[in-house]
C-alpha cells in the first residue's frame, strides 16, 4: 500500500517590515498632496473673489481727448502772455486830455495778443522812459485799483490794459517837468524783454503803475500804492 505524504496546510508568508515602511510612507505623501492641493484651491478662490471685488468697484479713468470738451483744470495750459506775441499801444488822446491841468497825468496802455493762440497776464508791467533814444531806469511805484490784480485770459486779438500815472508839473520848483518822453519800454507780467511804444510823457520823476484788468479802457482810480 502506498502511503501518499500529508499535505501540510499552507502557512502565510510573513510581511516583511521594509514593505510596511513603503505603505506608510506612500500614504503619507498621498495626504500632503491632498493637503497641498485644498490649499491651492483655497488660495486661488480668495484671490479670484478679490479681483471680482476690486474690478466692479473701481471707476474708469477719463481719456485725454476721450470727448471731454472742458477737462478740468484744462486752463493750466494757457502760458503767459509774452511780449513777442503782444501789440502795446497808448491812449490816442494822450496825457493832454487827463488830468494835465490837475498837475498830474494818467496814460491808458494796451496789450493786444496778436498771436493765434490765447495767452494770460496778471500783475503789475514795468514801464521805463525812453528819452531820446536812451532808456532810462526811474522809480516805479505799483499801485491797486480796489482789489487784487486777477488773471486776465486773452484771446487771439483782444486787449487788456493797464494805467501809469506821474507828475507833469514840478511843484518844488514851480515849473514843468525837465523832460518829456519819446516812448516807453513796456514789459508785460513776469517777462524780461520789453516792447517799445511811441508816446510823449512830462517826466519830473517815476511813474505809478496800476495792474493789467480786460478790456481796453483802464480807467479805474487807484487808491492804494503796494510798493
Amino acid at each position: 500500500m502506498i502511503i501518499a505524504p500529508t499535505e501540510q496546510p499552507e502557512q502565510h508568508a510573513m510581511t516583511d517590515p521594509g514593505e510596511l515602511l513603503i505603505k506608510e510612507a506612500r500614504e503619507a505623501s498621498r495626504r500632503r498632496r491632498l493637503r497641498l492641493f485644498t490649499v491651492f484651491v483655497v488660495v486661488a478662490f480668495v484671490a479670484s473673489l478679490i479681483v471680482a471685488l476690486t474690478v466692479g468697484t473701481s471707476k474708469p479713468t477719463p481719456q485725454i481727448g476721450s470727448g471731454n470738451k472742458n477737462p478740468k483744470g484744462s486752463a493750466l495750459a494757457i502760458l503767459p502772455c509774452t511780449s513777442s506775441q503782444l501789440k502795446v499801444a497808448s491812449d490816442r488822446s494822450g496825457w493832454h486830455a487827463n488830468f494835465a491841468a490837475a498837475g498830474q497825468f494818467r496814460e491808458i496802455l494796451t496789450f493786444t495778443n496778436a498771436a493765434n493762440s490765447a495767452c494770460q497776464l496778471k500783475g503789475w508791467p514795468r514801464v521805463h522812459a525812453v528819452v531820446h533814444g536812451v532808456t532810462e531806469s526811474l522809480p516805479m511805484t505799483q499801485v491797486l485799483q480796489n482789489a487784487r490784480p486777477k488773471m486776465v485770459r486773452l484771446a487771439p486779438r483782444k486787449t487788456a490794459s493797464f494805467d501809469i500815472y506821474g507828475g507833469d508839473w514840478d511843484p518844488i520848483h514851480n515849473k514843468a517837468c525837465p523832460q518829456t518822453t519819446n516812448g516807453l519800454m513796456v514789459s508785460p507780467p513776469g517777462d524780461s524783454r520789453s516792447v517799445f511804444v511811441r508816446v510823449e510823457e512830462p517826466l519830473c520823476g517815476g511813474f505809478d503803475i496800476s495792474p493789467v484788468i480786460s478790456g481796453s479802457s483802464d480807467r479805474q482810480s487807484w487808491s492804494t500804492a503796494v510798493q
